[in-house]
């Protein structure tokens, strides 16, 4: 079965040093070790990775050579404005919004995040899709590494 391409917004990153979400985002890795998902970012993850912690950093760098780099094209930072004009993110969000922009212009075939405030968000993600269907793009699954995890059990 070939891997699904899922775009990993840098809050799964991060996961791995959260002890509210460490074991799923460990098994999620270990799925994605094994074959199950090839994982793609965007610069915009690159660019929230470099504050982060140094053991976020370094996790982060250990897994680059199996992650696919996607640009936040024109056409990407347009699609964002259109979710921030259709009222799903704030102004002060925009980076989300880009996350969710990127996955679906470059037809990954799901996103995946912890940020369930403004991503893995049922009201959100079913906007984020209409949008998308509007203007020629895929619709996205949306899911917590946790959701990835009873899908593959």
């Amino acid at each position: 079965m070939r891997p699904l391409r899922v775009y990993v917004e840098t809050s799964v990153f991060g996961g791995m040093f959260d002890p509210e979400f460490t074991n799923e985002s460990r098994r999620f890795f270990n799925i994605v070790d094994a074959g199950r998902f090839r994982l793609a970012v965007s610069e915009q993850v690159q660019k929230e990775i470099i504050p982060s912690p140094d053991e976020v950093r370094e996790f982060y760098k250990r897994k680059t050579s199996s992650i696919e780099y996607l640009d936040l094209s024109p056409e990407a930072r347009k699609l964002a404005r259109l979710y921030a004009s259709n009222k799903i993110f704030k102004v002060q969000f925009h980076s989300d919004a880009l996350h969710v922009a990127c996955a679906a212009i470059n037809h990954c075939a799901g996103l995946v995040s912890w940020n369930f405030k403004h991503i893995v968000n049922p009201d959100k993600i079913v906007r984020f899709n209409m949008i998308n269907a509007a203007n020629g793009y895929p619709q996205l699954f949306i899911v917590s590494p946790r959701g990835i995890m009873d899908h593959e059990e």
